[in-house]
């Protein structure tokens, strides 16, 4: 089978990942973190984990943690956190849209609150990789996606890293990752209904536990909760969340 092909090669190039001595790594329990977590769990110093007491993130994170036999920190978010997120967030970047707030937020408290100065993330696995529920329907979505990725996210992200005075490392936008990505067929990225499969079989193929291998995403927003209280507030004010957001 083709994709079984793909998933090999996807494997010899997630051997590569790197994450420095001493770094932390901006962990949220899911697929993509997760694999980061055990490649690079013996250079890896802090795992910071975002969300509200009872969010999805915060178990996962506890699981796969259990599983892996490391150490990590929660940050709990708080209304106060949520408030001068959004207002740092639009003075890094004039443009961004409620929906692009929602889900940097998580980043940016992470980057504020780690010790140490460089942080690695799983940023551009689901983008290259099919892991969005809306590529089930539209799979075609994945390349656009990517392009605005490379273009709108990751230099945001950037900007915040830089306030803090911390480095962004992304192992999953290296080159030679993007470049397999390009050639690998959407019917292998979600595979009989399974998005990401070939990131999952890839991970399967070097060992990384069931319970990491099988985990779903839910987007930054939700699995941490921050949507959650962000409509929370704005309900409050009577207001829908991007009007409660666009009004800070």
């Amino acid at each position: 089978m083709f994709c079984d092909e793909y998933a090999g090669e996807l494997a010899e190039i997630l051997r590569k990942i790197k994450c420095p001595e001493n770094s932390a790594l901006s962990f949220s329990g899911g697929l993509d973190s997760s694999i980061i977590a055990y490649l690079c769990r013996n250079s890896i110093k802090s795992y910071y984990t975002i969300g509200m007491e009872s969010s999805k993130d915060l178990d996962n994170a506890k699981k796969v943690s259990n599983n892996l036999g490391i150490d990590f920190t929660k940050i709990i978010i708080s209304e106060k956190m949520i408030l001068e997120g959004i207002k740092e967030l639009k003075e890094l970047d004039e443009k961004i849209t409620p929906v692009e707030i929602s889900f940097e937020l998580p980043l940016l408290i992470v980057t504020k609150n780690a010790e140490e100065s460089v942080i690695c993330t799983g940023q551009g696995a689901d983008e290259l990789f099919g892991g969005y529920s809306k590529y089930l329907q539209a799979p075609e979505l994945m390349k656009k996606d990517v392009e605005k990725l490379l273009t709108n996210t990751v230099p945001r992200e950037q900007k915040i890293a830089k306030k803090y005075e911390k480095t962004l490392i992304t192992p999953y936008l290296m080159e030679e990752m993007q470049s397999l990505a390009s050639r690998i067929p959407e019917e292998c990225k979600i595979h009989k209904g399974i998005r990401k499969w070939v990131l999952r079989e890839a991970a399967r193929q070097l060992g990384v536990p069931e319970i990491i291998v099988e985990r779903e995403k839910k987007a930054a927003q939700y699995g941490s909760g921050t949507w959650k209280m962000i409509k929370k507030m704005a309900k409050k004010e009577g207001k829908s969340p991007d009007e409660f957001i666009k009004g800070r």
